[in-house]
C-alpha cells in the first residue's frame, strides 16, 4: 500500500509546481519523439555476491512521445510514453555431483514494459537536465536457461506488474529550425521498487537458488538518447477573459 502513496505525493507536487509557475513568464507547449539505446542491468545483491553467478554485458532499447510544457524560458515539464526493453544475461556454474566438474550454463531474463515519466527539466544555453519519477509496467517476460533447456519461456508471473522508480537525464541541442530541433543526450532509469511479485520472491527468482536472506531486484538502464522536437504553441490569455488559449506558431 506504500509504493502508491509515493507516487502519488510526488506527482501532486510536481503539479503544484507547474501550477505556481504558470503565471510567470512565456508559456509554449512542444510535443516529441524519442528514442534510445544502451545497457541494462538486473541489480540484486545476492546474485552480485554469488560467485557462481556472474553478470554479462546485456542491451535495451526505448522509444515513445513526449509533451512539454515550457514556463520561462529555462524551466520545462515534460510527460513522457516510452515503450522499452530490458534484457538481463548471465553465465553459471552448477557442480556435477557425480564427476565434481562445474561446468558452465547461459541464462537470460527479458522482458517489455511501458514506461511513463513526469520530468522537471531544465533548459541553458542549448543543453538540458532533466529529473522525475516514472512509472513501469512490465509485460511480455521471458526466461530462457541452458541448464533447465527452457527457451523463451513465459516467465511473466514471476515480475511485478508495475513498479516506480526514478530518472535522471542531460544533453543537448544539436541541430533544427526555429520551431523545431533535435537533441542528443542519456537517461538514467532506476527501479526503487522491487521488480520480482511474490511468486518471483518464493522462488529468488532468476536464479532459483537459495541464499540466507532475501535481497529485491531492481533494474537499471543507461541510455543513449535522440529526441526530436515541435514546438506547438504559445499558451496565452485573452484580454477579456481569464481563459487561457493556445496560439498556435
Amino acid at each position: 500500500m506504500e509504493k502508491p502513496n509515493i507516487m502519488r505525493k510526488t506527482i501532486l507536487t510536481f503539479l503544484s509546481t507547474l501550477l505556481i509557475t504558470t503565471s510567470f513568464g512565456q508559456n509554449w507547449l512542444d510535443v516529441g519523439v524519442k528514442g534510445g539505446y544502451g545497457l541494462t542491468l538486473l541489480f540484486n545483491q545476492n546474485i552480485f555476491d554469488d560467485a557462481s553467478y556472474n553478470h554479462q554485458l546485456s542491451t535495451g532499447y526505448t522509444f515513445g512521445g513526449k509533451f512539454g510544457y515550457n514556463f520561462g524560458e529555462f524551466h520545462e515539464v515534460t510527460f513522457d510514453v516510452m515503450s522499452s526493453s530490458f534484457n538481463q544475461k548471465f553465465k553459471f556454474n552448477v557442480m556435477d555431483s557425480l564427476s565434481g566438474a562445474t561446468p558452465e550454463y547461459q541464462s537470460s531474463v527479458a522482458y517489455r514494459a511501458l514506461d511513463l515519466f513526469l520530468m522537471y527539466r531544465n533548459n541553458n544555453s542549448g543543453r538540458y537536465f532533466e529529473i522525475g519519477p516514472m512509472i513501469s509496467l512490465i509485460r511480455n517476460a521471458t526466461h530462457t536457461n541452458e541448464f533447465l533447456e527452457v527457451s523463451n519461456s513465459d516467465a511473466s508471473p514471476n515480475w511485478a506488474k508495475n513498479g516506480y522508480g526514478i530518472s535522471m537525464g542531460f544533453g543537448a541541442y544539436m541541430i533544427g529550425t526555429e520551431n523545431f530541433g533535435v537533441t542528443f543526450g542519456a537517461r538514467f532509469n532506476y527501479m526503487i521498487s522491487d521488480a520480482l511479485s511474490a511468486t518471483g520472491q518464493y522462488y529468488n527468482y532468476p536464479t532459483n537458488k537459495t541464499y540466507d536472506s532475501y535481497k529485491a531486484s531492481h533494474p537499471f538502464s543507461a541510455m543513449v538518447v535522440m529526441e526530436m522536437n515541435y514546438d506547438l504553441g504559445y499558451l496565452a490569455q485573452g484580454k477579456c477573459s481569464k481563459r487561457r488559449k493556445i496560439l498556435l506558431f
